[in-house]
């Protein structure tokens, strides 16, 4: 029960992810500026916590690959990533689950992190061609003041997903 509402969790924030790319980029004072929310890599990144490594580690793979052939680019780099950082995550940083100000911490250090992966190898594949001033300035700080707004939500959504078998055996 418990991995079908993760499974859909999952679906449903990666379908946030590109339900916001129809508000981007959006244009201040004659600079286009883009906001690209990771609700689906948060919610990846607290599950290696909050349930299970291997589980988070599954739904990177699953997403990572529908993710690749979404975007159609160069297949893999999603799914590597994701799984990489589920890695890392959980390796470095299972401490933390207990102070939610160190949890938000390092999962928006881990999707900046990650944000900027995806751009140094589109970099080099040639794939992007904005200068590094401007993917900070434009894209990646923008991004990471949408995803800590949206960090209490899927903390809460991860909170919510992990507890489901829990509730659900003790009511029936």
């Amino acid at each position: 029960m418990r991995i079908i509402v993760i499974f859909i969790t999952s679906l449903l924030l990666m379908y946030g992810d590109f339900l916001f790319a129809e508000f981007s980029p959006f244009e201040i004072s004659g600079l286009t500026v883009y906001t690209v929310p990771k609700l689906l890599l948060m919610y990846i990144l607290l599950l290696s916590i909050y349930v299970n490594p291997s589980i988070s580690s599954f739904i990177a793979i699953v997403f990572g690959i529908l993710i690749d052939v979404y975007s159609g680019l160069v297949y893999g780099v999603h799914t590597f990533g994701m799984v990489a950082f589920v890695f890392f995550m959980h390796t470095a940083f299972r401490v933390f689950y207990k102070d939610f100000v160190a949890m938000a911490f390092v999962v928006l250090s881990l999707t900046f992190l990650y944000d900027a992966y995806i751009y140094i190898i589109y970099g080099i594949l040639g794939l992007v061609n904005m200068p590094v001033f401007d993917y900070l300035a434009l894209r990646s700080v923008p991004s990471l003041i949408v995803n800590a707004l949206l960090f209490v939500l899927v903390f809460v959504l991860t909170l919510k997903s992990s507890k489901v078998r829990k509730n659900f055996l003790s009511k029936h």
